[in-house]
């Protein structure tokens, strides 16, 4: 493994230069992959709480727990696909481990929606608003370092 790693270490500055370039390329792409499909799976979050909670009454707390689950399955697709563009060994396995760390950027959201509406009488929707976008940036640094790691 050593030899291989070697035989791909640059040997100029400007070889390194080039292979950091490449390197910082493809992170920004990354992180404007997740941006992108992270403010298209807001908007689906948020418009499918606003029906759930505002249009068919339901509980707050249950309309989140509903929008949660179908928006991590939606995040999870393109996430996969799209953003870390991941190679799956274990469909299973990948998906369990997604699915765990979103519970806990949930109970994190659902703390941020039960203090805004509950306790500070915030409107439901911006209260969601915010919560979601703090889940979010925890979100990325979750799949990225545990989900969709390069092995």
């Amino acid at each position: 493994m050593a030899d291989k790693e070697l035989k791909h270490a640059p040997h100029t500055e400007a070889e390194f230069e080039e292979e950091l370039e490449a390197v910082e390329e493809k992170a920004n792409n990354e992180l404007q992959l997740y941006a992108l499909w992270g403010v298209i799976t807001v908007v689906f979050n948020v418009v499918l709480f606003y029906v759930l909670y505002h249009i068919f009454g339901i509980e707050y707390q249950v309309a989140n727990l509903i929008d949660w689950f179908l928006s991590v399955l939606f995040s999870f697709v393109v996430n996969k696909m799209y953003v870390f563009q991941h190679k799956t060994v274990s469909l299973t396995k990948e998906v369990a481990t997604f699915y765990g760390t979103r519970v806990a950027t949930y109970f994190i959201e659902a703390l941020i929606l039960w203090i805004g509406i509950s306790l500070m009488g915030v409107n439901g929707t911006m209260t969601k608003i915010i919560g979601h976008g703090i889940a979010l940036v925890a979100n990325y640094f979750l799949s990225k370092w545990l989900v969709f790691k390069k092995d």
